[in-house]
């Protein structure tokens, strides 16, 4: 039952951490629970006289729980949303008496010894806990303490950090006022104990959060969660890197064994393991086909409109299949919450799909998972939608209808946001299982194969519903599968058999690795290969494998790339032949531009992926069809990749659509409403900015291609491959320079567009810094060909000036030339010795 707390101020407790005298004597438990209201449970929670305390059983003291910070509230679309368990992990939280204190710790969990070894000694001495507070006992019987929940009013979960991330000015940053925190309710279950407490931050120049009727005063409900420890004699499983799940970490002292280590820790010797974090099924004949005894039970909140339920359950009960398929009968099922107002989802044992509201689109879903920090079993998953995912039926408005030639639809587009739900819901249940995300998903299937209705109902979209995968969409007059992934895919099924499938004769997490390591092996299948989030990180250049991207489709990602730009690009060209309709505003036609121009722009950068790219293999020596862990991507690829950018992102003729469409893309004042904030706030411009769209997708590319890491690798190519095999830093400069400079070198620069000139002139900027302020880590190599580039570029523009120029091309050309010479002449001036004062001799 939850018990409701009336207002305590934190200052009301502020002695109650006993920092500044000696706790008194402990009263009678009998006589201090007198009039008391109480909540049993895990923890027996007392209030009295608007105070809220904690009863610890004797025999507890010294034991451990987990415990999780996490917001009951969300910030209206900014920071962390409701539910979310990712604000602080999931701690070991323990009660220790010292005299007549409790101390509140957090232990160090982060290493593995046996009980009551050497190595337990040592670890507990040199490995630091955390205290969270040193509180005087009130209270005390022959079995229990009771303790003030105060210290819980204060900032535990470190919400501050967020509330950082938030600011864009750290000048405009939040604190918490302990004078307006208090305790809104506690209360107990069987296997968890809550606290929940209001807490008010507070700033006094707010500059980012709208979402409050004061952006000076935020309120934000934390639940502090105490949660028995799971005791049914788990067996943890160790991680693969062939496999993705989520792991835990934890430094192994017990042994001083080199093999079988991780190779997630590079190639130093580690202590370092690490158990997948899985639900704990306990099938009751492990071996052979049998009902799970501990199902994974989700609970759709009553909050989940009721048009999306059944899709929800029909995504989340898909699961069975692949846990059936090693045996596990039952692992899944679904209730709707009971309209029983006993019913309380604080209780752990229920495991939430829930539905929230914000003014800003924030992640679509998350799972949300709470483990056991030692070993990786799972106590409680759950999905938090976001109730932007009921908008997602523009994708058949704008981009689906318009590609395929089909009418639009009020059904067709629900049937849109229905299919995107299931695969969503299908994707974040999977992480309830444990999965990672796995971006090389997308390489298994042909072109042929996603255009047929029959395979991709079957197979699905892509090798697993962890990609991030577009929506298949082919133009009209080819032939079209499912526009999202709605079954599991093989890699699914291979991913559920390594964290799940019983291992005979193993009662150990090391007597399983053979077994385990036979099914990891099959990775270089294209249809079990796995590569995660931070092989796709290509921004910065740290990833290299062009075939771990998300939002891509088929085997042969480049020529997807080509057919999507130009059926995006034909979409909005066509915009006006659609939208609006009579009667409707002129909105309409500007979101049915700025959605497949959204879709272009992210599309349109991946090329660059290819460039200096190289294949990882992530098979092990000996694997079926394994090959060296790197392999080149060939020069030929790599110069048909420039190429697709040259033609679709720094082209003028990319960028140029129908004047019919462009002066039709403004908005109402009534949609100003709903553009930069919820709020009334119109953006500058009443048209789309193409030239600024253009120019973002542009400087992403060459940040990527130009970024210190890329140039390293480009550069150090030669030494592990043959020459000609791929490319050359000369190549990159070259291509580029040829790409966008090449109307200044063949004498067409009057018919430049503002587009070009834009991505002539932060070229040359980039080209200007490489040579006169490098960033640091620009191999010397990059550093001599961009002066060289400088030197041409200075020499093309002066020839480019004898011609018969207009004045717009001609200022062009003389900011060209002026960013070249004076970088040439600023890197002449830094380089030259000191000359002499002529002091002369004493």
């Amino acid at each position: 039952m939850a018990l409701t707390l009336s207002f305590m101020p934190a200052a009301l407790l502020a002695d109650s951490a006993g920092q500044a005298s000696a706790p008194s004597t402990p009263a009678p438990y009998d006589a201090f629970a007198k009039g008391a209201q109480v909540s049993s449970g895990l923890l027996t929670v007392l209030r009295k006289n608007g105070t809220v305390y904690l009863t610890i059983p004797k025999d507890q003291l010294g034991k451990d729980y987990v415990e999780t910070s996490v917001p009951a509230t969300g910030i209206g679309g900014f920071g962390p949303a409701p539910g979310e368990p990712y604000i602080a992990p999931a701690r070991l939280i323990r009660f220790e008496r010292i005299d007549n204190t409790v101390v509140i710790r957090w232990p160090n969990t982060f290493f593995k010894v046996a009980p009551n070894s050497p190595q337990s000694t040592a670890a507990t001495l040199s490995m630091p806990s955390s205290v969270v507070a040193v509180t005087p006992i009130a209270a005390e019987s022959d079995s229990a303490v009771v303790i003030s929940a105060a210290p819980f009013l204060g900032d535990v979960a470190n919400l501050k950090a967020a509330f950082d991330q938030i600011a864009s000015n750290p000048g405009h940053g939040y604190r918490l006022d302990s004078d307006r925190s208090f305790f809104t309710d506690a209360k107990s279950f069987p296997q968890n104990t809550v606290l929940r407490v209001s807490q008010t931050w507070t700033t006094d120049s707010p500059d980012t959060i709208d979402t409050a009727p004061d952006a000076r005063s935020i309120e934000v409900k934390m639940t502090y969660n105490f949660i028995a420890l799971p005791t049914d004699g788990y067996i943890p499983r160790l991680a693969d890197a062939r496999v993705g799940y989520f792991t835990q970490p934890l430094i192994d002292f017990q042994s001083d064994r080199l093999s079988g280590r991780s190779v997630f820790n590079g190639p130093q010797a580690s202590r370092v393991i690490y158990y997948i974090i899985r639900w704990n099924f306990m099938p009751e004949h492990p071996g052979t086909p049998s009902v799970a005894r501990n199902p994974l039970v989700y609970t759709i909140s009553n909050d989940v409109p009721v048009a999306y339920r059944a899709t929800i359950t029909k995504a989340l009960l898909t699961w069975n299949d692949a846990f059936k398929r090693i045996g596990i009968l039952d692992a899944v099922k679904v209730q709707q919450q009971p309209s029983d107002p006993a019913f309380d989802p604080d209780d752990i044992r229920y495991n939430m799909v829930s539905w929230f509201d914000s003014a800003y689109s924030h992640y679509g879903a998350e799972a949300l998972i709470v483990d056991d920090p030692r070993t990786g079993e799972e106590i409680n998953s759950g999905v938090n939608f976001d109730a932007f995912a009921g908008l997602e039926g523009h994708r058949y408005r704008y981009l689906i209808a318009p590609a395929r030639g089909l009418p639009q639809s009020e059904a067709a587009e629900e049937q849109a946001a229905l299919g995107w739900i299931q695969g969503t819901a299908l994707h974040e249940s999977g992480h309830d299982f444990g999965l990672t995300h796995n971006f090389i998903g997308s390489m298994a299937y042909t072109a042929r194969e996603l255009q047929d209705r029959n395979f991709t109902a079957k197979y699905g979209v892509a090798s697993t519903v962890m990609e991030y995968s577009p929506t298949n969409l082919w133009p009209k007059g080819t032939p079209n599968g499912d526009y999202n992934q709605t079954v599991l895919g093989p890699y699914d099924y291979h991913a559920v058999r390594y964290g799940y499938e019983y291992v005979p004769n193993a009662a150990t997490p090391d007597a399983e690795v053979p077994a385990l390591s036979q099914v990891a092996s099959a990775w270089s299948d294209p249809k079990y290969r796995y590569a995660g989030d931070e092989d796709a990180t290509f921004e910065n250049g740290h990833s290299i494998d062009p075939r771990v991207q998300t939002d891509d489709l088929t085997d042969h990602p480049l020529a997807w790339e080509r057919v999507q730009l130009t059926m995006f690009h034909n979409i909005m060209n066509q915009v006006d032949k659609r939208f609006p309709k009579p009667g409707e505003p002129y909105d309409e036609a500007r979101r049915a531009f700025t959605d497949p121009l959204l879709y272009y722009t992210r599309v349109v950068v991946m090329p660059a992926h290819i460039i200096g790219g190289e294949y990882i293999s992530r098979a092990n020596a000996g694997d079926p069809g394994s090959v060296a862990p790197l392999t080149p991507v060939s020069r030929g690829d790599e110069l048909v990749a420039w190429k697709t950018l040259d033609e679709y992102l720094f082209s003028d003729s990319a960028w140029r659509f129908s004047s019919s469409v462009l002066n039709k893309l403004t908005y109402s004042e009534e949609e100003a409403f709903t553009q930069a904030t919820w709020g009334y706030n119109p953006p500058d411009r009443h048209d789309v900015s193409i030239a600024g769209s253009a120019a973002n997708a542009q400087n992403m590319v060459l940040n990527e291609l130009f970024a210190p890491l890329t140039l390293q690798r480009i550069d150090e190519l030669s030494l592990k491959y043959h020459p000609g095999t791929t490319m050359t830093l000369t190549d990159l400069f070259d291509w580029t320079r040829d790409g966008i400079f090449g109307d200044i070198e063949n004498g067409r620069v009057a018919q430049t567009g503002v587009v070009r000139r834009n991505a002539q002139m932060q070229f040359a900027k980039r080209l200007s810094q490489m040579w006169t302020a490098p960033a640091a880590g620009t191999p010397t190599d990059a550093q001599a060909l961009a002066r060289l580039q400088l030197v041409d570029l200075s020499g093309h523009t002066t020839s480019g000036l004898r011609g018969k120029l207009d004045e717009q091309s001609r200022a062009h050309l003389e900011a060209l030339q002026a960013v070249a010479t004076q970088a040439l002449e600023a890197r002449a001036t830094i380089a030259a010795p000191a000359q002499s004062q002529g002091a002369g001799m004493p």
